[in-house]
C-alpha cells in the first residue's frame, strides 16, 4: 500500500511515517501542499491524508484543484484535521467524489490504520 501524507507539521508527518513504515507501509510524506499537489498529479496513491488547515494552500484548495483538473474522482482523500469544521462543510466535503472520509486530530492510530487500510 502507498500512502501520502500532506500535513505541514513536521511532528504529525515525522510520527505517520514512523508508524505506517513499521506496519510495513510504504509513505511519502510533505510538508509543503505545493510540493504535495504535485506528487498527487505525478504518482499514484492508495491513500492520501491530507490536512485542512496548511499556509499557502489548504487542503480544501488541494481538492479544489484537484477538482477543477477532473482529478479528483480518481483519489482516495481522507482528511484529517485539527481545526474545527462545522458538520456542513465536512458533509459537503464527503460528497465529493475522491474524498472518503473525514478524522479528527488527534487521530487514534488504530483507528487511523483502519481507514488506511479498508
Amino acid at each position: 500500500m502507498n500512502i501520502l501524507v500532506i500535513d505541514d507539521n513536521q511532528e504529525t508527518t515525522t510520527m505517520l511515517s514512523k508508524f505506517f513504515n513499521a506496519k510495513g507501509l510504504t509513505v511519502t510524506i510533505t510538508n509543503d501542499p505545493m510540493e504535495g499537489l504535485k506528487h498527487i498529479r505525478e504518482n499514484h496513491f492508495d491513500v492520501i491524508l491530507l490536512d485542512i488547515m496548511m499556509p499557502i494552500i489548504s487542503g480544501i484548495g488541494i481538492i479544489e484543484i484537484l477538482a477543477s483538473d477532473n482529478t479528483l474522482k480518481d483519489q482516495n482523500i481522507l482528511i484529517f484535521s485539527g481545526a474545527s469544521l462545522p458538520n456542513i462543510q465536512v458533509k459537503n466535503l464527503l460528497r465529493k467524489d475522491g474524498v472518503n472520509g473525514f478524522l479528527k486530530k488527534p487521530v487514534d492510530l488504530d483507528e487511523l490504520l483502519m481507514a488506511v487500510t479498508s
